[in-house]
């Protein structure tokens, strides 16, 4: 057999594979979810520690749940979550963010590894009676989904500086209040890895999406 019949029948073999493999690859449709909020430094650069960049983690909290319950971090230990933060006497965008909340319950009801954290910026208003009654109005599962009140202090530094969201400033230059639509996926290590519109069904759609994602992204590395 001469050269050019033994390189032939070698392409002929090796082509089928190479075709086989980039189909492969294009077929799988992989892709990672992105960190929010790098720590800086002094000088407002991005932290970087060993080559990698540092990311803010949501911060320790105490506050009591719509059962009259403590819930801290520890027990959304080990879990992914989605935060937001509402308040019950709110007639606009609150009830749309916790219809569309309900979805995402509805979405993961047997999934012991997802919570929701709906944190109340109204306080003193919304007592754990209220929120009981606020979440009932949901079919809020209050071993799923937490609705937490506390001191006022502690939940808008949660709001500024663990979340980053924006506040209003009273003419004293206090903290006066937050209201927002937002919507934030938190992950085992209590990173940001998204934020979504909580009134807006297609944001919501994208962000269980995510959550199924990220869980893929956990049990891919526990392999």
């Amino acid at each position: 057999m001469n050269t050019k019949k033994v390189l032939f029948l070698g392409l002929l073999l090796i082509v089928p594979v190479l075709v086989f493999l980039l189909l492969k690859g294009l077929g799988s449709n992989h892709y990672d979810l992105r960190y929010f909020y790098p720590e800086v430094t002094d000088e407002g650069e991005a932290l970087v520690q060993k080559g990698d960049t540092v990311f803010r983690k949501v911060p320790d909290f105490k506050l009591i749940s719509q059962e009259g319950k403590t819930v801290t971090q520890r027990d959304l230990d080990g879990k992914i979550y989605v935060a937001n933060f509402i308040f019950t006497s709110c007639q606009g965008i609150c009830k749309k963010m916790t219809s569309q909340m309900t979805r995402v319950q509805d979405r993961f009801k047997n999934d012991s590894s997802i919570k929701i954290v709906s944190y109340t910026v109204d306080p003193e208003r919304d007592s754990v009676e209220t929120l009981q009654q606020y979440a009932s109005l949901y079919n809020a599962d209050p071993k799923m989904w937490y609705f937490l009140t506390g001191p006022k202090k502690e939940i808008y530094d949660l709001a500024q500086h663990g979340y980053l969201l924006p506040v209003q400033e009273s003419s004293d230059g206090t903290v006066d209040f937050v209201h927002s639509e937002k919507f934030m996926l938190i992950d085992k290590d209590k990173h940001v890895r998204g934020i979504y519109d909580g009134t807006i069904q297609k944001d919501v759609d994208r962000l269980i999406t995510e959550i199924t994602v990220l869980q893929h992204a956990y049990k891919q590395n526990e392999k």
